[in-house]
């Protein structure tokens, strides 16, 4: 009767070590583990793949500081990305391949350890497990997005900046809630202009404010942030989120498509024009 008790205890104080909140929990908001194809569409709604895309990323909350970190995996020791900053996230970028099978190879499904350090203490190892679905063949497919004004559909070429622009888009196939995730599956829409300023956001998880999930098919971008006679991309992504917390810290591992939408608006710019 011993063995059975020690062993018992020992899997207690395992998962009570993994509840037990780590002071980073002050400055993540989220860690993300993902594979993503990204595609472009054209003008006349066809779209091309970019590329597929192995990459993490470690998401502070607002005003907090990451310091930096490393991910690696537990099946191959040789593997390591280090966190960089990009914008106010740090990301670690692996492979960007045309073939899904090298994707697969290069950094195989399994689990993977973030390692980071931020204002308040530091996280040695939180694991994240990244798994295809079945309803995911070997890549996300391309998912189409239609433009619309005045409840009519309008080229990409032909948006008028004083009206609301809404953007709808095919469902990924499959999306969902599973039933050991934290979260449904969830959709992100980002709007910048040619500057690169960043002039719509669909929302985040975590931050207490609305945020899309598979169970949305539109999102408006508000007439207010366009001008006339400028170019701007639009970038539509659906994701899956097989998520779990560790130590207060959620962790979002995903396969998720991304469609790149460039569009322009009528008129002549009011100040600087788009660089060529």
């Amino acid at each position: 009767m011993i063995k059975p008790i020690l062993l018992s205890t020992i899997l207690i104080l395992a998962a009570c070590t993994e509840s037990v909140e780590s002071p980073v929990a002050n400055d993540v908001l989220f860690v993300v583990l993902g594979k993503m194809s990204l595609y472009d569409q054209s003008a006349t709604g066809e779209t091309s793949l970019r590329n597929h895309h192995f990459v993490a990323e470690i998401m502070p909350r607002a005003g907090r500081k990451i310091v930096g970190g490393n991910l690696t995996s537990t099946s191959d020791s040789s593997m390591t990305l280090r966190f960089e900053p990009e914008g106010n996230a740090f990301l670690a970028h692996g492979a960007r391949v045309m073939d899904p099978s090298a994707l697969h190879r290069l950094h195989p499904d399994g689990e993977y350890v973030f390692s980071y350090e931020t204002q308040s203490g530091s996280m040695k190892a939180q694991p994240l497990t990244l798994a295809k679905r079945d309803t995911v063949d070997q890549m996300p497919d391309a998912a189409t997005v239609t433009l619309r004004q005045d409840g009519s559909t309008v080229l990409p070429y032909q948006v008028n900046h004083e009206q609301d622009l809404n953007l709808s888009w095919e469902p990924m196939a499959g999306n969902t809630r599973v039933a050991d995730s934290e979260l449904d599956d969830l959709i992100f829409v980002l709007g910048f202009d040619c500057f690169g300023n960043n002039i719509a956001h669909s929302g985040r998880p975590y931050q207490g404010g609305p945020y899309l999930t598979y169970k949305d098919r539109e999102y408006t971008i508000s007439a207010d942030s366009l001008n006339p006679g400028l170019k701007y991309t639009a970038i539509v992504e659906q994701a899956t989120s097989d998520t779990t917390i560790f130590k207060g810290v959620p962790g979002i591992a995903t396969y998720a498509t991304l469609t790149f939408v460039e569009f322009q608006t009528t008129g002549e710019a009011l100040g600087e024009t788009c660089p060529n």
